[in-house]
């Protein structure tokens, strides 16, 4: 059996890093899942490969931050399944520049589907999760501090901090906890593996990572998935309004 057998989870930014390997770790234990995200075909393939499986998938394409796909992932949810156990907001984009050098449809971008997202889709979902559910926001190690070229994209998981508490006093008479997943370097997918990706040398900005995480590598998407799977099940039934940093040391650092 697995730990999320015959629970319903609704995956927001499941075409892409780490909310897909969320959509496969929640499969893999159990979970009928709908998941969401901007490139059909990704999310198309995503679906096909998980039903293969034996999990029961829905898909809505679509931006999290648009207010029709944040009714569409609800009505889609309440039609085949009639309820949602876990919700997991974890849509988000990232534009790597200055604070004054950064153009304002970035800024734009970051707002919206970094931090307007997850409030919207939880407008569109909430009445639908089960009493005693779990809500799951994405935020980052980025929530905490300041690096070098983040500060917008850390200004909205800041919030995203704040709008998980205040989601979790809202929802705390249904007993519904509200937690956020807060990753440093992933290595294999998210943020700071796009923007090294994306970088001149991505040998050496990797190295600058790993030179101020003291436990001098990056963190695994399994390891992502393990504290997600966390805040999903039963296991942190206590647990609500705080954040579960993965880190590797990054924010003790001397």
């Amino acid at each position: 059996m697995g730990q999320l057998d015959g629970k319903v989870a609704v995956i927001t930014g499941a075409t892409s890093g780490i909310g897909e390997a969320m959509a496969r770790r929640f499969a893999a234990e159990g979970a009928a899942l709908v998941v969401n995200g901007r490139r059909a075909e990704r999310g198309e393939a995503l679906a096909a490969e998980l039903r293969d499986g034996g999990t029961d998938v829905e898909v809505v394409t679509g931006d999290a931050a648009d207010a029709a796909t944040a009714t569409a992932i609800a009505e889609r949810a309440r039609a085949a399944y009639g309820r949602i156990d876990v919700l997991a907001l974890n849509a988000g984009v990232i534009t790597y520049a200055s604070l004054w050098e950064i153009e304002e449809d970035d800024v734009d971008a970051m707002l919206s589907v970094n931090l307007k997202s997850p409030w919207l889709v939880a407008k569109a979902c909430h009445h639908l999760v089960r009493d005693g559910g779990s809500v799951i926001v994405t935020a980052s190690v980025s929530s905490f501090d300041v690096y070098p070229g983040e500060g917008i994209y850390g200004m909205t998981k800041a919030g995203v901090l704040h709008l998980a508490k205040a989601m979790a006093q809202e929802l705390a008479p249904r007993r519904i906890r509200v937690n956020a997943l807060c990753p440093g370097f992933v290595g294999e997918a998210g943020m700071a593996h796009d923007v090294i990706s994306a970088s001149d040398d991505p040998e050496a900005l990797t190295r600058e990572y790993l030179a101020v995480t003291p436990l001098g590598r990056a963190c695994t998407l399994r390891e992502v998935t393990d504290s997600a799977l966390f805040l999903a099940g039963d296991a942190s039934t206590f647990m609500t309004g705080t954040s579960l940093v993965l880190d590797g040391g990054l924010l003790v650092r001397p």
